[in-house]
């Protein structure tokens, strides 16, 4: 009697290319679910980005009333306001976002009613902005007793490109370059002797063959209080300096609103703030 075994050679072939098949399954489902997420994503309602905005500003800024779904909507901006932590409306805003492969890379490019950015894994870029910001969301990030106090004034932010990518070596600093250009339009607060100081504008530029090393230069345009400076960073740290003069009469108090950081220069009403970070 003959016995047959098995062709385990077959089962061993029919076996193999089962897994091969379910392996090329994995690998387009891996390649397409980045794809795929992304599209369910920007079909979620507007609201999902309140968290976002919140997290990236720090708890300063707030999207309120949003409509629409992530990748086109509308919504208002609302400020927390530094002296009551009372929220205060900002401004409207439209958006639309899209994912887009441009330079073999894929990158989110977002069009809103105030400017546009476009953001990859390692870098972001900043085009055609003109914002007008409130000025206790610009002084929020400023780590002194004056920013904390009741501003007041018209400020706009304006750049036209502005490029930042992180530092291969260094992950936490960005090297960065372009121009961007801030005016202060009546600037005042209730705590200084005076009434509003005047018009200010603030230049800021950013070079990547000086190792992203950025300078911010301070000028008058125009009012009773002349202020004038510079600060520099750099990644190592930075430094500044502003020297703020105008009739003694009205300067007389200065000292004693800014406190130990300044120093008198001279018999004539004009102070000095310096120092370094």
């Amino acid at each position: 009697m003959t016995i047959r075994r098995p062709d385990r050679r077959g089962f061993a072939h029919g076996t193999l290319q089962r897994w091969l098949v379910i392996l090329a399954i994995l690998m387009g489902l891996s390649l397409l679910a980045p794809w795929l997420l992304t599209f369910i994503f920007l079909r979620l309602p507007a609201s999902v980005l309140e968290g976002m905005v919140s997290s990236l500003t720090g708890g300063q800024v707030r999207l309120a009333v949003p409509s629409g779904q992530v990748r086109s909507g509308q919504a208002e901006l609302w400020v927390r306001d530094s002296a009551r932590q009372e929220w205060l409306p900002w401004m409207p805003i439209e958006w639309t976002l899209e994912p887009v492969w441009r330079d073999r890379r894929l990158v989110a490019v977002l069009d809103t009613s105030v400017g546009s950015a476009e953001a990859g894994l390692s870098d972001f870029i900043l085009s055609g902005v003109r914002i007008g910001l409130p000025p206790g969301l610009l002084l929020s990030g400023v780590n002194h007793p004056l920013a904390a106090a009741p501003w007041r004034g018209d400020i706009e932010l304006t750049s036209q490109r502005f490029t930042c990518r992180r530092a291969a070596m260094r992950h936490d600093f960005l090297r960065c370059e372009g121009a961007a250009m801030l005016r202060w339009h009546g600037m005042g607060s209730s705590i200084l002797p005076w009434p509003d100081s005047g018009d200010y504008v603030v230049a800021i530029s950013a070079r990547r063959q000086d190792d992203s090393n950025f300078r911010a230069d301070v000028s008058t345009e125009a009012g009773v209080v002349v202020i004038n400076g510079f600060a520099e960073g750099s990644p190592s740290g930075g430094r500044y300096q502003l020297v703020v003069s105008s009739e003694k009469a009205l300067i007389e108090g200065l000292n004693s609103v800014i406190g130990a950081r300044s120093r008198k220069r001279g018999a004539s009403g004009e102070y000095i703030l310096d120092g370094e970070w």
